[in-house]
């Protein structure tokens, strides 16, 4: 019976497929465009991401996860509060911005476009985006090269309008057809 079930167990292992057929996989996947902000007046940093969701409705959770290579990690690591910001399909530049696909453009200069307010937290919020959660870290678990950080929903604003969601697909950015 041991040889059977090493056999049944070796049968089911298998090595993780290749980094870059995984990349063009997940090219696949349509994601929608958030940037996740944090700091204050003294420090503001952001990034544009697609790994957001959705943990618990009672209490109000969501799972965001970020590189811990970029800077905005450390910020998020300090205050322990960030915003997640969903951006309408009129707001792919404010994308970009963040994403850092704009020449010349960084830090600080990202949040030179778009409404820009400090949140009950401190915490940068985008005014105008379709929606935007104001959280507070409650744990950060790493996750490889990122960290998924469990995050309690303390206030949610923004247009919560009919506009449509800017969307990520297949390397571009999209609107709903």
């Amino acid at each position: 019976m041991n040889a059977q079930v090493a056999m049944m167990k070796t049968s089911r292992e298998h090595l993780p497929v290749a980094t870059p057929d995984f990349c063009k996989a997940m090219r696949n996947l349509a994601g929608h465009c958030v940037v996740i902000a944090s700091g204050d007046s003294q420090q503001r940093a952001g990034l544009t991401a697609t790994a957001v969701c959705s943990v618990t409705a009672e209490p109000p959770r969501l799972l965001v996860c970020v590189n811990r290579n970029v800077f905005a990690h450390g910020v998020i690591t300090a205050s322990r509060h960030l915003s997640v910001n969903v951006l309408g399909c009129c707001q792919e530049s404010v994308a970009r911005r963040f994403a850092g696909m704009v020449d010349g453009v960084a830090g600080e200069q990202r949040f030179d476009e778009g409404a820009w307010v400090p949140g009950i937290s401190q915490v940068p919020v985008l005014s105008d985006a379709l929606v935007s959660f104001e959280c507070r870290v409650v744990e950060a678990v790493p996750a490889s090269t990122h960290d998924m950080f469990l995050c309690e929903v303390i206030q949610v604003t923004g247009q919560m309008s009919e506009e449509d969601p800017l969307i990520y697909f297949n390397g571009r950015f999209a609107a709903l057809a």
